[in-house]
């Protein structure tokens, strides 16, 4: 959901009328509200104000002294939007401000002493996603774990000289080539292709990789395209994937003849080394999205599409590779935050992932970035960039407090590394008193913790906190129910914010999908999910199961006539879908009535079964109960109102019910669910619960109007409403 756009705001305050219309323009169009009671001013960015510098803008940034820091790295594109959105920048030395944007990670001390409403870019321990040798041996690890065909997404890897042997074994299978990459560099620095074991080096730390020799190109260009994916929180895990990235061209045709191996602007797709080529073609229109060597990703998902490929499939699989890649690394990274990150909402992360595509459509992870480059050297760069600093800015929420400290400026943590004495007393007193660092709760997520006045926390205040060093450690095994209730607040106005961004877990099926493969073993994520997505899947399997009830009690009634039908074919086929449900559905448990039974046999025989899988389905009690526990929730219809529904529903009404769960989710998994963890069988299963779905829904109502033709009896024999799309591609 974006923002209105900057030329809205201006046109609505050139009509208002006087300083308080002005201000209240300014209230909904500058500003969101978050926290508890809605009294926590954050700030709405809008990527345009980098160009127009409107004044109105800055206003609410310069109202509340908003400040920020940028260290270690040179961002020309952040600086000018926070600019101008009225933010000053402070020294980097300074602990007064806001936001913090830096090129490297942070020590801890300085994570330590941040403040509830200061914010970073980084979380600690990150370079377990974005260093290339912690990668793969991440994902390595998740392979061993899960099933190697589970995480199949990065070419085969070794790093070097550790495991030279295992490569040359290799090596003596395939020849190559292979690609060099240092561990711990970017923009394609040190990277080239070897086909001999005498071209690699054993005396530096690399890894080396099968090179993918079949990629898929556009007019016969190697490409790779980089994805922007912003985690605002570990624990509980919160993704977002941008709707819009880059897609970057080599500048040379691509051939794999060996002659053309030391090649760079053949074989290698990064920006920073294809520019230095004569061949390099830059487009000056940012409309113009798809010209040059850089084109935009919707513009190469169009190409695509043009092309008969299936870009469902394929951003299906390339969701399902960033979030995998993430979960690889969430275990090092939650802990880390755990011990040095004072709150919870202090760390965001953007992170650059390229992957390749071949020419299988299959899509491959080369790597991850951990500060992606935001140079804009090109119209279409400042167009998608600026939007997507905006929105991100936007989503993770700055709030409008004034960084200078209320209290003295002893109070507050020093940034003398000479603390860190201080900081490992604490860590022994921890392990004196025989706790895990799991059980090391921020003091933020307990009433009773210093630092939380009268309760202040339980009502969604603002509070800033004591020295961090000074205080007691909160030692708990959970979190409690205040905490849990600011972090499902904080979550659903983040995604209120979201702009460009579409949140790739949790979500109702990446929940299902994914869950399983979460190793920081807390309840925040599952709490998390059960608050986001409970009541709605509740509701969908309730009316699912009245459904199911519907058709068993016809097919019952049916069983007792000794009438012919008008249409005995039609009963075939119904009965046939019914079968193949519950064969699906049930598994081999049930076998399908034999065709030597008459036509009300096979009816009174189906009946029973359905009315036995519904039996099973229903845990009548669980369902009530559950039931029961999303009163009060505002996503759901209201559940006494909802359950009376379902009960008085006929069996064509209970369809668009079911119609409208799976347009809303996007898939009819919700009403079955998937317990698979193969990736394959995952995308399977939710295709085959649209199609499932879809035949179960699927029936005519000539028996109910004698000799009707179906075709005029006001329900369609075909899913017209697009939510069964799946029936005939896949769609995940």
């Amino acid at each position: 959901m974006s923002p209105p756009s900057l030329s809205t705001v201006l046109q609505r305050l050139e009509t208002a009328r006087g300083v308080k219309s002005v201000l209240v323009i300014l209230d909904h169009l500058c500003i969101a509200w978050s926290g508890g009671s809605r009294k926590i001013p954050v700030v709405v960015f809008y990527a345009e104000a980098i160009v127009t510098k409107e004044d109105v803008v800055r206003s609410v940034g310069e109202l509340y002294n908003l400040a920020f820091k940028i260290v270690r790295t040179e961002s020309r594109l952040v600086r000018g939007i926070l600019s101008s959105h009225g933010f000053h920048e402070v020294h980097p030395n300074s602990n007064d401000f806001n936001l913090m944007w830096t090129g490297s990670h942070l020590k801890p001390y300085l994570l330590r002493s941040l403040l509830e409403f200061q914010k970073v870019n980084h979380f600690p321990r990150s370079y377990e996603l974005t260093r290339k040798d912690r990668l793969y041996k991440n994902i390595q690890r998740m392979q061993q774990a899960h099933g190697f065909k589970n995480f199949q997404f990065v070419p085969q890897t070794f790093v070097l000289p550790a495991e030279y042997q295992e490569f040359c074994n290799a090596f003596s299978k395939d020849k190559g080539p292979w690609i060099i990459k240092p561990v711990a560099s970017s923009r394609g620095r040190g990277i080239y292709l070897v086909s001999s074991l005498s071209q690699i080096p054993l005396d530096e730390s690399i890894l080396v990789s099968r090179y993918i020799s079949n990629p898929l190109l556009i007019d016969d260009f190697k490409f790779d395209v980089r994805l922007y994916v912003l985690v605002t929180s570990y624990d509980p895990l919160v993704i977002y994937l941008y709707e819009e990235g880059l897609a970057r061209f080599a500048t040379v045709k691509y051939n794999r003849a060996t002659k053309n191996i030391k090649n760079q602007f053949m074989h290698l797709t990064n920006y920073s080394v294809n520019k230095k080529s004569s061949d390099y073609v830059s487009c000056d229109d940012p409309e113009v999205e798809d010209y040059g060597n850089k084109w935009s990703m919707s513009a190469m998902l169009r190409y695509l599409k043009q092309e008969g490929k299936d870009i469902t499939l394929l951003m299906g699989q390339i969701e399902d590779l960033v979030v995998k890649a993430v979960l690889s690394a969430e275990l090092q990274i939650a802990a880390a935050c755990k011990m040095f990150v004072p709150h919870r909402s202090n760390c965001f992360e953007l992170y650059g992932f390229d992957v390749l595509i071949d020419s299988n459509l299959k899509p491959w992870l080369l790597e991850v970035n951990l500060s992606p480059s935001l140079a804009c050297d090109a119209p279409l760069d400042l167009k998608i960039k600026a939007s997507l600093i905006s929105d991100m800015f936007s989503l993770v929420g700055i709030a409008c407090q004034d960084p200078l400290p209320r209290q003295s400026r002893s109070d507050r943590v020093s940034l003398d590394p000479s603390l860190k004495h201080q900081t490992h007393k604490m860590q022994v007193w921890a392990s004196a008193s025989h706790f895990s660092t799991q059980d090391i709760r921020r003091p933020e997520d307990s009433s009773q913790a210093v630092g939380c006045h009268s309760g202040s926390h339980c009502r969604g205040g603002t509070s800033i906190s004591g020295p961090i060093l000074q205080r007691p450690l909160t030692l708990t095994m959970a979190l409690s129910p205040c905490g849990q209730v600011k972090v499902l607040r904080r979550t659903r106005e983040e995604h209120q914010r979201r702009g460009g961004f579409i949140r790739i877990f949790p979500t109702l099926d990446s929940w299902d999908l994914y869950s399983g493969y979460l190793e920081f073993k807390t309840t925040m994520n599952s709490m998390l999910a059960n608050k986001l997505f409970h009541g709605s899947k509740v509701q969908a399997r309730m009316a699912f199961s009245s459904y199911l009830h519907r058709v068993q009690m016809r097919l019952l009634a049916e069983s007792s006539t000794n009438s012919g039908s008008t249409w005995p074919e039609k009963d075939k086929d119904q009965m046939e879908l019914v079968m193949r449900f519950l064969k699906r559905a049930a598994g081999d448990q049930q076998a399908p009535p034999s065709d030597q039974l008459a036509l009300q046999d096979r009816r009174r025989v189906l009946s029973r079964q359905l009315g036995e899988f519904i039996h099973c389905y229903n845990k009548t009690e669980q369902m009530v109960e559950n039931l029961e526990r999303v009163v009060g929730d505002d996503r759901c219809i209201n559940p006494g109102v909802f359950q009376e529904f379902i009960q008085q529903a006929s069996e064509s009404e209970l369809e668009e019910v079911l119609t409208f769960y799976t347009n809303k989710n996007k898939s009819a998994s919700v009403f079955l669910g998937s317990k698979s963890r193969d990736c394959n069988a995952d995308h399977a299963n939710v295709h085959h619960g649209k199609m499932v779905a879809y035949q179960v829904r699927k029936r005519t109502h000539n028996q109910m109007v004698a000799g009707s033709n179906p075709e005029q009896s006001g329900v369609p024999t075909h899913c017209s409403s697009g939510a069964c799309h799946g029936c005939t591609s896949h769609q995940g």
